[in-house]
């Protein structure tokens, strides 16, 4: 590595490395010396003796009315060096004090949500998918007779059981209206796997939640079929007590 590069090392641009190295090699010169030995333009070489008094690489001094100027000494460079090395080591510092806080920002889903829609029949399904893969026990509350539209509720409650069997062995809460359908499953028992609660009357709700994990998957089939799964622990788990409150009181 050439000197020119070094000095860049500790801060200077090219020319005001190239214009200390002439000024160690004269011991003093003027500016129009200077000029005459890096080849440059005066008002060029300007801009370079400004940035080196700035950084306290050069002195100034007036004699006879003649501005004259010459380097520090070499060992400048030494302090110079152990300067920029302990202000690397407190940048350092400053940010190894940061990391834990951006990495728990990073991976806590308690400080931020997330929001991802979801239409069309086959695309729902991933959501039932994603909530199959989570591993987790899921609490299902509203769906009334008009998913019927959209999927046979016998086929589709016996494969996501049977599903979930193959991933873990979670279970299912069902807050929902008494469809024949969904009476007739609840009548298998299988309570192990599945449990359900019914609403007094049949509601025949247009839209239904999953609560499972941090997330919540919102269903709607009113007028096509969508979901909209949000994650965020803070509002899955205070939905989660809601749903756990109905539970309660649903004998």
């Amino acid at each position: 590595m050439s000197k020119t590069n070094q000095l860049e090392q500790l801060g200077l641009n090219k020319n005001e490395a190239k214009t200390y190295l002439v000024l160690l090699k004269l011991g003093q010169s003027n500016i129009s010396r200077l000029s005459h030995e890096l080849s440059v333009p005066r008002t060029t070489l300007y801009y370079s003796i400004a940035g080196l008094k700035e950084k306290g690489y050069i002195f100034e001094r007036l004699i006879s009315k003649k501005r004259l100027f010459s380097a520090r000494s070499p060992e400048f460079l030494s302090k110079k060096a152990a300067k920029r090395l302990e202000e690397a080591k407190n940048i350092n510092d400053r940010v190894e004090y940061l990391i834990p806080s951006l990495k728990k920002m990073a991976t806590d889903p308690k400080s931020h949500s997330q929001v991802t829609h979801y239409e069309g029949k086959e695309s729902v399904w991933g959501v039932f998918e994603i909530i199959l893969r989570s591993n987790k026990d899921s609490y299902w509350f509203g769906f009334g007779e008009s998913i019927l539209k959209n999927y046979d509720f016998d086929y589709f409650v016996t494969n996501f059981s049977k599903r979930r069997r193959q991933h873990s062995r979670t279970k299912s809460y069902n807050i929902i209206s008494p469809f024949e359908g969904a009476e007739k499953i609840s009548k298998r028992g299988e309570t192990d796997f599945q449990e359900f609660r019914f609403f007094k009357k049949n509601q025949n709700f247009d839209a239904g939640i999953c609560i499972f994990g941090d997330k919540i998957a919102i269903f709607s089939y009113d007028e096509g079929l969508s979901a909209t799964v949000l994650q965020g622990a803070a509002i899955a788990e205070i939905t989660k007590t809601m749903f756990i409150m109905i539970w309660d009181s649903i004998s």
